[in-house]
């Protein structure tokens, strides 16, 4: 097992460092720049020339790459060019707010999509699976900003029952949670119900009724225990999209987290907000996946022992 975390954390940090190149040189190369944003058009050159001399931006990209990894290592975050604020501390805010999202839209999906897909697969081509799966297609296709938008105007303009945007109380996580939560519930149910299924059909399925045991003992207590495996997998794979949504959930919500800060620092060519937030964000996604990659090789022997022969 030592083996196969030792690789999987290898290539981990391989594309956690492909990324970082990546993420770096697509900031430096973009149209515009930070004192042409910054500035008013008369502000004098010597003033604009002052930011680029501080933030290094004349510097051949190779030895800019250089620096931040020093900084890096230093754990020196720099501040925002924009507000002036500390930019690690201004991360951890942002970043506990976008956790605070991510955690109740992984919440809501696991809470539906487990037991909604158990019914579905126990009740197979009857109609509550027709209705479930009904249900899945539709939270599928619509594209999440649509249904941001629906939702504003459904519970919030016409009913008033929840928030438009901002923060405070939970009434506040309620509509972000549900728009960044639908594609993911759908995508896991339909899983969850196709693993069942598949151990449904199973051979120690039929000895247990055949031993007589109830149906309801059956499906949840034994079928559905080996149906998880498929969903520790796409774990990491969900977690990450949950990440990439945030930014435009965030956006149209007006939730202060790490996706709305790396809109409105790249839009402001706040390069070094920018820089970090997206390599926070990185970061967390392959993490995300190493994690599920290790679970996953926990609860099934198999994967890692396969691995480690090849």
């Amino acid at each position: 097992m030592t083996r196969y975390v030792t690789r999987r954390a290898l290539l981990s940090f391989g594309a956690l460092a492909i990324a970082s190149l990546i993420i770096f040189y697509g900031l430096r190369i973009s149209p515009s720049s930070p004192e042409n944003t910054l500035f008013l058009p008369n502000a004098s050159p010597a003033a604009k020339q002052e930011l680029r001399d501080r933030l290094g931006l004349d510097d051949p990209i190779p030895v800019q790459y250089w620096n931040f990894l020093e900084d890096l290592v230093h754990g020196d975050f720099g501040t925002s060019i924009k507000s002036g604020q500390p930019i690690g501390q201004t991360i951890v805010d942002y970043g506990l707010r976008t956790a605070e999202l991510v955690a109740a839209a992984a919440l809501l999906t696991y809470l539906l999509a487990i037991p909604l897909g158990i019914i579905a697969a126990a009740n197979r081509n009857r109609w509550p699976d027709h209705l479930i799966s009904g249900f899945a297609s539709v939270a599928l296709g619509v594209p999440n900003f649509l249904l941001a938008l629906l939702l504003i105007l459904l519970f919030a303009s016409t009913l008033g029952w929840l928030p438009v945007a901002g923060t405070g109380g939970i009434q506040f996580l309620i509509l972000p949670a549900i728009t960044l939560a639908a594609e993911g519930l759908a995508v896991t149910l339909r899983l969850m119900r196709t693993s069942m299924l598949e151990e449904l059909g199973k051979d120690y399925v039929r000895a247990l009724r055949a031993k007589g045991l109830r149906k309801r003992t059956i499906v949840w207590r034994r079928a559905a225990r080996n149906a998880l495996l498929p969903l520790i997998s796409y774990g990491g794979l969900y977690f990450g999209a949950l990440i990439g949504y945030t930014a435009i959930v965030e956006t149209i919500f007006r939730w202060p987290g790490l996706g709305q800060l790396l809109v409105s620092s790249v839009l402001q060519r706040d390069y070094p907000v920018a820089l970090w937030s997206s390599l926070v964000l990185t970061t967390t996604v392959i993490v995300a996946n190493f994690i599920a990659n290790i679970a996953y090789a926990y609860a099934d022997p198999r994967i890692r022992l396969a691995e480690e022969r090849g």
